[in-house]
C-alpha cells in the first residue's frame, strides 16, 4: 500500500473524526493542522506515527482525538494553585520550532534552536503551562525550573538504561527509553554526567532525535559517525522530533558538539 500524501491524510482525519466524533467541530487549518473545537492541533506527529503503523490508522486517530479532548477538559488545572499541582510539573525539551510563536506557554532557551517548556503531567496527557497561569502563581522562573527538575529526578530514580558494549566488554552506548514522554528531557538530569562518565568518558556525546529516546555514547569519531546516521534517520522519520544534532554532556551542562 502506498503512503498517503499529507493532503490525503488530512482529508482522512477529517472524514474519520466527523464520523466517529459527530459532536466535535473539526476543520482544516494552516501548516498541516486542524482546528478541534476552536483549538489548533498539528497533524505532524500523528502522520509520522501512522506512516510507521498504517494498519492501525483509525485506532491512532481515535486515541489522538480522545487525548485532545481530555486535554481540553483539563481546565480545572488552569485555576489550581502552584501548591496543588507542583508535584506534576515536568520539564520538556522541544525544538524551538515546536514551541508557540506568541509566547503563550512558559519556556526558556536551552541552546540555540532548543527550548525547555514546562508542562503538567496528567494520567494520559501532557499539558503545557500557559504564561497567564504562571503569572497568577506568583513564582519565579527559577522556582518553576527547580520544581520541574526535581520532579524529573524523582521520576527517573528507578530507571536503568540499556547498555551496549564492544567485544572487549567496554560500554560505548547507553540508551534511556521508557516511553513516558520525558526520555529526551532526561538530558537535563543534573546527575547524568556523573552517572555515565565512568562508562562513557567525559565529556560524552548524546542525541535526542525525538521525544522518546536519549542516546548517550562515547565521544570518539567512529562512534559519533555511526550514531549520527541513526539520529538523523530517527529525526526525519519518527514522531515528536527534537534535533538531528549531536550534543556533548559535560560536568558544566550540555552543548552542541562542534
Amino acid at each position: 500500500m502506498s503512503q498517503p500524501t499529507r493532503e490525503q491524510f488530512l482529508d482522512r482525519v477529517l472524514s474519520h473524526v466527523r464520523s466517529k466524533f459527530p459532536l466535535v467541530e473539526i476543520a482544516k487549518a494552516e501548516d498541516f493542522a486542524v482546528t478541534v473545537n476552536g483549538n489548533v492541533a498539528s497533524l505532524e506527529n500523528l502522520y509520522r506515527i501512522i506512516l510507521l503503523q498504517p494498519e492501525r490508522t483509525e485506532r491512532h486517530i481515535d486515541r489522538w482525538m480522545v487525548e485532545l479532548l481530555r486535554a481540553s477538559e483539563g481546565s480545572p488545572d488552569q485555576t489550581a494553585s502552584f501548591e496543588e499541582v507542583k508535584s506534576r510539573i515536568m520539564p520538556m525539551v522541544l525544538a524551538e520550532s515546536a514551541t508557540d510563536k506568541d509566547g503563550a506557554m512558559v519556556s526558556e532557551i536551552l541552546l540555540p534552536g532548543l527550548r525547555i517548556v514546562y508542562a503538567l503531567d496528567n494520567d494520559r496527557t501532557i499539558a503545557y503551562i500557559p504564561q497567564q497561569v504562571f503569572e497568577v502563581w506568583g513564582i519565579t522562573l527559577e522556582e518553576l525550573h527547580s520544581t520541574a527538575i526535581n520532579n524529573l529526578v524523582e521520576r527517573s530514580r528507578e530507571i536503568g538504561g540499556q547498555a551496549a558494549q564492544d567485544e572487549d566488554g567496554t560500554i560505548n552506548l547507553v540508551i534511556l527509553q521508557t516511553l513516558d514522554g520525558y526520555d529526551a528531557s532526561r538530558i537535563l538530569l543534573p546527575s547524568l554526567h556523573d552517572r555515565l562518565k565512568r562508562f562513557l568518558g567525559s565529556p560524552f556525546a548524546a542525541g535526542i532525535p525525538n521525544r522518546d529516546i536519549l542516546l548517550c555514547f562515547r565521544n570518539d569519531p567512529e562512534m559519533v559517525a555511526r550514531l549520527q546516521r541513526q539520529i538523523v534517520s530517527d529525526y526525519r522519520e519518527m514522531p515528536h522530533q527534537i534535533s538531528d544534532k549531536i550534543f556533548l554532556v559535560t560536568a558544566d551542562g550540555i552543548a552542541y558538539r562542534e
